[in-house]
């Protein structure tokens, strides 16, 4: 239940129009860390204005992502958990998955409307 609420908070903060292109690939060797977004073009100093916290972690929960200025698709999975939960800009879904414990899930995020395709399903 916990993955899920983080997974809603982060979900809520994203605006495709304010943060630039990028990729960050899920990890769960490291976790509990911040996620920060900017303006494109701004060089994101913590602290700095115009420089947002996006969302934290929970220790042991991982995190990656997608974002383009189209859109953006999110997915967390914890260290020791057997799901990993993500949805996208373009869905009101959460979707969820099987995975191994330990072992990151290793979808491809995209920014397209089928980013949760094979092996995932609704909740």
């Amino acid at each position: 239940m916990k993955k899920v609420i983080i997974l809603a908070a982060i979900s809520l903060f994203f605006v495709p129009s304010a943060f630039a292109a990028g990729t960050l690939t899920l990890s769960v060797t490291t976790t509990g860390l911040s996620v920060y977004g900017a303006k494109s073009g701004v060089t994101i100093t913590v602290g700095d204005p115009g420089v947002i916290l996006i969302g934290k972690t929970s220790t042991g929960v991982g995190v990656g992502m997608s974002s383009a200025d189209a859109g953006y698709s999110v997915e967390t999975q914890h260290k020791n958990g057997t799901k990993a939960f993500g949805s996208s800009f373009d869905s009101t879904s959460i979707y969820t998955k099987d995975v191994t414990a330990g072992t990151a899930d290793d979808t491809t995020l995209t920014t397209a409307v089928d980013s949760f395709g094979t092996g995932w399903t609704t909740m």
